[in-house]
């Protein structure tokens, strides 16, 4: 691939994105205006229905592990690895040869 072939193909990506971003930030604007004053619930456009759904409920850990000291509710609570590169320097990153998943590869264009 060419320098001058690289060149075009970075700053097509740098407009496309940029095109992405603005049509993004429309699409959110349209967002907040169909959702304003709407409870969830099923509501007719047309021929396009707009569904607005609950948000989903998550468990705040912090304010959790608060109200709930695993001390005393220890079946609260369940028991997780620690992050890849804690246990990297704690067993070795051989050891976990099998063990590990790697995500795509990103790209930055600046």
């Amino acid at each position: 691939m060419s320098a001058q072939n690289l060149e075009t193909l970075a700053k097509r990506y740098v407009e496309l994105k940029s095109r992405i971003a603005d049509l993004q930030e429309e699409a959110d604007g349209l967002k907040a205006e169909l959702m304003e004053n709407r409870e969830p619930g099923e509501y007719a456009a047309g021929p396009l229905t707009v569904k607005i759904k609950k948000g989903k409920r998550n468990l705040d850990a912090g304010a959790f592990e608060k109200h709930f000291p695993i001390q005393q509710y220890a079946d609260c609570y369940q028991i997780k690895p620690k992050a890849l590169s804690a246990i990297i320097k704690q067993v070795g990153e051989n050891a976990l040869q099998d063990c590990v998943k790697v995500g795509a590869a990103s790209l930055v264009v600046e």
